[in-house]
């Protein structure tokens, strides 16, 4: 105890003991914490789970960091274990990203991510395409060449079906004006293999982030052809796509989860410790070495991002998913409702110049007649000019909602509601009943 005869030395002395004391005996946020990479070791998600765990662990964030690997299935084993096994555990977060979204939607698994409970996301990283050094390639133009001349000899190594690398594989394959669905894409477990099969010459060409060629860069044992960045990247000697005539860009998010059922309390402290890790200068150093951007994002604005991340690469995916020689029923969807609508598109014109008004004998249509068509025929181009890009479901809406005003409706917005639900049955039946898919 300090007495109040003690002199101003001894006093300066007992606060400095204090204030060197605190910290020593401040606890970390965490006593343990475990994170789940649903990868094999070597990757882009082992990686991320163990920057975090040497990173929280230097910060005293979490007095013990264990990673565990749990392999397969693009992630979905271990995210099926995860969502199972660990309800309301505040000690452990799973390491995922669009490369597992993508392969949910691929392989229409029955786990999802929205069984999880968001965090936030970390980092975004741009693929990079690479060939092995001897291989006789040496910028996209000689591989889309060759892709050209033969698609099936033109392998693409990557992560799993359905993931980043498998998009990025077919999007190139699309912009080289050849059918995507011919892409002769070889799926791996994790980025540690794939590169493992492009140094092998097992594949023509390997796709990843480009954290994984880079000790392969740097020894001479590939080399990159492209990265799929809007523009080039200091850290990165690679030219973009669209510099080589490709109209590509993509890049991979990289976020962590904690399991569904949890404590908002627990939730506040996860995402709390997450934070203070990401913005901290080591944490920025660490993104710099790996080549990684900071895409830090968590609450309300990570949810929205996931909701609309679930829609574009549910459109991608649908696009690229099934081979070349599908079946007519299977491909309805992609040329019967364009041409329908084009076909109503000239007969509303036809209309527009010869129809006669039904109560007269002769002369062009009304003015008010004319107004109805040509709102109509608004209506059909909007719809082909919707289709592909937003999908079948919004693009009838549209239509919906031009047709309804040539009738004399002012409520767009009650018939906007009405056409999305009424294009969004006909979505459905078509999809799940007839196995048609729309756009």
């Amino acid at each position: 105890m300090i007495g109040p005869n003690l002199g101003p030395d001894a006093l300066i002395l007992a606060a400095i003991l204090l204030l060197s004391a605190g910290p020593a005996a401040a606890q970390p946020p965490l006593s343990q914490l475990t994170i789940v990479a649903p990868a094999a070791p070597g990757g882009g998600w082992d990686q991320l789970a163990r920057e975090m765990q040497r990173e929280l662990e230097r910060q005293e964030l979490a007095e013990s960091v264990q990673v565990e690997n749990v392999p397969g299935a693009a992630g979905t084993i271990g995210l099926a274990q995860f969502v199972n096994s660990r309800r309301g555990d505040g000690s452990a977060l799973l390491v995922n990203g669009l490369v597992m979204l993508g392969a949910i939607l691929w392989n229409e698994s029955p786990v999802s991510l929205s069984q999880a409970t968001p965090i936030a996301r970390l980092t975004g990283e741009y693929e990079v395409i690479a060939v092995p050094a001897a291989s006789p390639h040496r910028d996209m133009q000689s591989l889309v060449r060759a892709l050209r001349e033969n698609p099936a000899a033109v392998s693409w190594g990557g992560g799993s079906a359905g993931g980043t690398d498998h998009i990025l594989a077919g999007l190139i394959v699309a912009a080289a004006e050849v059918d995507p669905r011919r892409t002769n894409y070889i799926a791996f477990s994790g980025g540690g293999e794939a590169v493992t099969a492009l140094l092998g010459g097992q594949v023509t060409a390997g796709i990843s982030g480009y954290s994984e060629f880079a000790p392969h860069v740097a020894t001479g044992g590939v080399r990159l052809l492209a990265i799929s960045a809007p523009a080039r990247i200091a850290s990165v000697s690679a030219p973009t796509l669209r510099e080589q005539g490709l109209d590509v860009e993509l890049e991979n998010w990289r976020a962590v989860m904690a399991p569904p059922g949890l404590a908002q309390s627990d939730r506040r402290t996860l995402t709390a410790v997450v934070e203070r890790m990401a913005h901290s200068e080591s944490w920025r150093a660490t993104l710099n070495r790996f080549g990684w951007s900071d895409s830090y994002l968590s609450g309300s604005e990570l949810d929205r991002f996931l909701d609309a991340e679930r829609v574009r690469i549910a459109r991608i995916v649908s696009r690229l998913r099934g081979p070349a020689g599908e079946s007519g029923a299977a491909r309805i969807g992609e040329w019967v409702f364009p041409s329908l609508v084009l076909a109503g598109c000239a007969f509303v014109l036809v209309l527009m110049v010869f129809w006669k008004p039904v109560s007269g004998t002769a002369g062009p249509a009304s003015t008010k007649s004319r107004i109805a068509l040509g709102r109509m025929a608004i209506g059909l181009v909007s719809f082909v000019a919707l289709l592909n890009p937003v999908g079948f479901i919004a693009a009838g809406a549209a239509l919906y909602v031009w047709t309804t005003s040539a009738f004399g409706s002012r409520r767009s917005l009650r018939d906007a509601l009405v056409g999305i639900g009424f294009c969004g049955a006909i979505y459905a039946a078509f999809t799940y009943g007839l196995g048609v898919r729309l756009p």
